[in-house]
């Protein structure tokens, strides 16, 4: 995550000069000088707009990473005590973005243990790693169901859910499941990781294990044989991602980014390719660093 995107500066410099000029040549026709006012009124409201999020990301990442926030995920994330300083740094300017930018609330009432919004954020904050560049893909933050599952009619306490991902609505996930992701790392289920992986699937709209709004056009073809075959091989028993990964190749793909997370060292040996285009798609060699 950045405090603002170069892209973004181009396009408010060229609307801008579009806005004055459009605003001068009104004035100097009409010659009436209220006209100038109101160009530079918009303009003033417009760059107000465009600002307010890099300007909260910017006062953001001036203030001190919390000491106890340090100590929390040097407790319990693996891959920040692995990684280098500089990786560190954007570590944690991506943890403070996200919990500035991004609500992570409670569906009752009450507020969700800042514990677990630290979990959530350094999970955020693990996956973005190697893509400074990249927005987490969720669009509306957060929501923490109690309990440990939730059925397709969000009843608490029903059906298998402990987490979902659907398109333009908030991430939901459970409690339970949450505290068990945190509390067990590296046993290959972690429900953020999981679910975000849906979201990264179905930028391009489709759910199909490809995430295409996001890959190199000249992967798409080895991504679509690797996610093909090892879907396959899970649906007949022969993967170690465990049945669940065999249901389709979306679930396929989020379990296969729980493990390239949470267990790449055997993600590599037993399914190398699979490894090796989530690795590309991330620009991250977690066997490496995880294996330290």
């Amino acid at each position: 995550m950045q405090i603002i995107y170069k892209i973004d500066v181009i396009f408010t410099i060229i609307y801008s000069i579009i806005l004055l000029v459009t605003g001068g040549i009104l004035f100097i026709f009409s010659e009436k000088p209220f006209i100038f006012l109101i160009t530079l009124l918009i303009e003033l409201v417009y760059l107000g707009i465009v600002f307010k999020t890099p300007l909260r990301r910017y006062r953001a990442s001036k203030k001190k990473f919390p000491v106890e926030w340090r100590e929390f995920v040097m407790e319990n994330s693996n891959f920040y005590r692995v990684i280098n300083d500089n990786a560190k740094l954007q570590f944690e300017l991506d943890m403070r973005l996200f919990l500035t930018d991004f609500s992570i609330r409670s569906v009752r009432q009450g507020e969700v243990d800042f514990a677990l919004k630290l979990f959530i954020a350094s999970c955020f904050a693990t996956i973005l790693n190697g893509r400074p560049s990249w927005e987490p893909p969720i669009k509306d933050g957060v929501i923490v169901y109690p309990g440990e599952t939730f059925n397709r009619h969000y009843e608490l306490g029903k059906g298998n859910r402990a987490g979902q991902a659907t398109i333009n609505s908030p991430l939901l996930v459970t409690e339970e499941s949450l505290i068990k992701s945190a509390q067990h790392s590296g046993d290959g289920f972690n429900v953020i990781y999981h679910e975000v992986a849906h979201y990264f699937d179905m930028e391009d709209g489709i759910a199909e294990g490809l995430p295409l709004a996001r890959m190199n056009k000249e992967s798409i073809e080895k991504w679509k044989s690797v996610i093909g075959r090892e879907w396959e091989n899970a649906f007949n028993g022969n993967s170690i991602l465990g049945p669940y990964a065999g249901t389709n190749e979306a679930e396929h793909f989020a379990v296969g980014v729980e493990f390239f997370f949470e267990k790449p060292v055997q993600l590599y040996r037993y399914h190398k390719e699979l490894y090796e285009i989530i690795s590309e798609f991330f620009n991250l060699d977690t066997r490496v660093l995880l294996s330290i």
